[in-house]
């Protein structure tokens, strides 16, 4: 297993930093702060970051191709504008669900936006996960979701992955052409193949699964047969969420939080909340566009 060990490109001490992706036109990684109610972004060129404030938690932020963003509000899908101060709705996720909000998603290779909802009140799998096409229509994929996590698409975008981190199986799905349709056909991985629970993932070009272990201190690679290949060891307990992105796509950027972290890990792990990067390596594939 080939090892690696991560720093601070960042320090933003997130309470739950989360949503990160690569953005080829502007060279940058972004992503929210969920609990502060902000957006980042981290201009890798410049090793600079900017901050915005938000009306409302998200939990994703995706630059359109059409200009502008895509953001994952608790209870619906919206875009807005460049500077974040326009908002218009395009989707509800389930309104009728009290306890429930929106976690977890990834652009899929036909444009639209796959979004899975987190239970926020127990571990009661009463979530979904859903597609929101480009032209805003929802459509219902599958149910018994409790924390929507780990979603990611294979380069050839033929297969999505997914995990409840409640449960810890990364699960794989076959598309169906212009994702009429998804077929499960069996786990990448088990929930003890390492340390702690997955989270958010990215994977790179030769089909490598890059799953964020929270409570675990480290990212994992498994590669297409369910084997581990790869460990980034990360000075925080706590990692959430991880992207392939920088100027050859080969540095792997990871968030992390400071929320439900105990007084002593903070003491012993006072990156937490941070962003990290690390050269694994391996690169990941162009980003699919947003077209919703």
């Amino acid at each position: 297993m080939r090892l690696h060990h991560a720093y601070t490109a960042f320090d933003c001490h997130n309470l739950l930093g989360e949503g990160c992706n690569w953005s080829a036109s502007d060279q940058s990684l972004w992503w929210t702060d969920i609990e502060a109610k902000c957006v980042f972004r981290w201009d890798d060129n410049w090793r600079a970051a900017a901050v915005r404030q938000l009306p409302n938690r998200a939990a994703f932020v995706f630059p359109r191709a059409r200009g502008g963003f895509v953001l994952g509000f608790p209870k619906c899908i919206a875009i807005t504008d460049p500077t974040f101060t326009d908002f218009s709705k395009v989707a509800e996720i389930e309104p009728h669900l009290a306890h429930t909000r929106v976690n977890d998603a990834a652009i899929d290779p036909f444009g639209g936006i796959v979004v899975g909802t987190y239970n926020e009140c127990g571990r009661e799998p009463v979530g979904s996960v859903y597609r929101v096409a480009p032209d805003g229509k929802v459509a219902w994929l599958f149910g018994g979701v409790a924390a929507a996590n780990g979603l990611a698409f294979s380069p050839d975008g033929q297969i999505m992955y997914f995990t409840d981190t409640a449960e810890g199986t990364i699960r794989r799905f076959a598309l169906a052409p212009q994702f009429v349709g998804l077929a499960e056909i069996g786990a990448l991985a088990g929930p003890n193949i390492a340390p702690g629970s997955p989270d958010g993932a990215t994977v790179d070009i030769e089909g490598g699964y890059w799953s964020a272990r929270l409570r675990g201190g480290c990212v994992v690679r498994i590669d297409r047969s369910g084997h581990l290949t790869d460990r980034v060891d990360m000075p925080s307990m706590a990692p959430t969420c991880a992207a392939l992105g920088g100027e050859d796509l080969r540095t792997l950027f990871i968030t992390s939080r400071r929320t439900r972290q105990s007084s002593d890990e903070l003491l012993q792990f006072p990156e937490s909340g941070n962003l990290f990067r690390v050269n694994v390596g391996r690169a990941g594939p162009p980003p699919f566009s947003c077209r919703v």
